[in-house]
């Protein structure tokens, strides 16, 4: 699959039959003019860090397939992208559950149309029932920590899933390192990481 026409798609060794209990998700959403309408290739200020990927593509992806009956999905969204991507879950076939976690991104502000925005979330959906044995069930929703490269998320909100879902298979899609533990999926999976190995 093609990014924006710009680059490949990059798939791990996982096999196709191989199924998750949890997948993480930082999509790479388009930005612009009422951006979720918009088609393919749009220049934006996102696309001079990384591909980005038009709803339509988003939609193709297989991500229903890709999770076993009982499984969650962890999907990160700015304020202005909670319908898209409560919308976009539903395409896929899965159920909105809750807002997991919220990020204050330390001292940043940025410009709204409503309020000036210092926040990310990260949503929760759910296919069939939350997967068993359940890990840590008192892990904290709020988050403030600095902000580092551009689009890079906490660490720590990913160390928090492991610890609620120990024994869970996980898949992180777009993925731009390659934690210990988990399968990744994404052009750009050793951005961060420079001593990980990637699994293509």
């Amino acid at each position: 699959m093609m990014l924006n026409g710009t680059k490949t798609l990059k798939k791990t060794n996982m096999t196709q039959e191989k199924k998750y209990d949890i997948i993480y998700m930082d999509p790479p959403w388009q930005y612009g003019s009422r951006f979720y309408h918009s088609e393919d290739n749009i220049s934006t200020i996102e696309e001079k860090h990384y591909p980005t990927m038009s709803m339509n593509e988003l939609k193709e992806l297989p991500v229903n397939k890709m999770l076993n009956q009982d499984a969650l999905v962890y999907m990160w969204v700015t304020s202005s992208f909670l319908q898209v991507g409560i919308d976009l879950a539903r395409h896929w076939g899965l159920t909105y559950s809750t807002i997991g976690f919220v990020w204050q991104k330390g001292s940043r502000i940025m410009p709204g149309y409503y309020t000036l925005g210092s926040t990310e979330i990260c949503l929760v959906f759910r296919k069939g029932k939350i997967p068993q044995p359940r890990g840590a069930r008192n892990e904290r929703q709020f988050l403030q920590e600095d902000i580092r490269e551009h689009s890079r998320k906490p660490d720590e909100i990913r160390r928090r899933i492991e610890r609620m879902h120990p024994t869970q298979s996980k898949l992180e899609m777009f993925a731009r390192t390659a934690p210990e533990g988990w399968d990744v999926w994404g052009n750009e999976t050793d951005k961060f990481d420079e001593n990980q190995t990637q699994l293509f």
